[in-house]
């Protein structure tokens, strides 16, 4: 099943309430990583990356943060970027306010104490959220985003449908989706690294460059701006909940 990210009138829809990319002319994109530390991923992804110099960004989840604190170390250490994708990768949409919260702090903490950085991102598991969500985000602190490209990996659909759906929806400014990790430690995610050593490689023969979302987003920062404000308006008047949104960033 295509992604509803892949749908582009749903995208700009969607572009108006959560950060999905950025508006550039220079061919760069952020290439990110959902649902590890990952013992039998990550370390490999990054020396991927580190012999291309590419730079990425991770959203973690805390649990296994808690088993794996000297990757996330690693990570950051290699020059890449940390985001929360919450403790126990729950759909905030259908949590309390204290259990969002909790989500939320528990990740910035031990992300705090592996890197002695506060994570700026936030990436709301399986990508339910609604104006409740976002708003207590903000006032965590964090900058909420989805993404623009979702080849689905975590599915495992094959290495070259991962590579196709992601370089067939490419374009300066976007926000790659991937997976490092899952729902437990010794998940499969060979076809993920697979897939990036050889998107990275065309995109970089294209003459693309890989910033950490933080830079990309940098190089815009009004867009994101624009977005922090209207998400927060449009939700909360209309008390929407977006279940459809499922379908943007699947179960691990």
């Amino acid at each position: 099943m295509p992604s509803l990210l892949d749908n582009d009138a749903f995208l700009e829809y969607l572009k108006s309430r959560i950060l999905c990319d950025v508006s550039l002319r220079e061919k760069r994109v952020a290439i990110t990583f959902d649902d590890g530390p990952n013992p039998n991923c990550t370390v490999r992804l990054m020396d991927l990356l580190d012999d291309k110099g590419i730079a990425a960004t991770f959203f973690v989840v805390g649990r296994f943060v808690r088993r794996f604190p000297e990757i996330v170390t690693d990570a950051a250490n290699r020059g890449h970027e940390i985001g929360n994708h919450t403790d126990h990768h729950i759909p905030l949409s259908i949590l309390p306010d204290f259990v969002v919260r909790r989500e939320i702090d528990a990740v910035g903490r031990l992300v705090r104490e592996a890197t002695g950085t506060q994570p700026r991102f936030l990436r709301p598991p399986m990508g339910w959220f609604n104006g409740r969500v976002l708003s207590i985000a903000r006032g965590l602190g964090y900058v909420s985003v989805i993404g623009s490209v979702h080849p689905q990996d975590s599915k495992r659909p094959g290495t070259d449908a991962i590579c196709e759906r992601v370089l067939r929806r490419i374009e300066p400014g976007a926000i790659v989706i991937l997976h490092d990790g899952g729902w437990w430690a010794g998940v499969d995610r060979n076809q993920t690294l697979e897939a990036t050593d050889r998107i990275t490689d065309t995109l970089l023969d294209e003459g693309y460059q890989f910033d950490t979302l933080s830079k990309l987003v940098n190089r815009n920062k009004a867009g994101v701006g624009e977005v922090g404000k209207t998400e927060v308006l449009t939700f909360e008047r209309s008390g929407i909940v977006e279940p459809l949104l499922k379908g943007l960033l699947p179960a691990m």
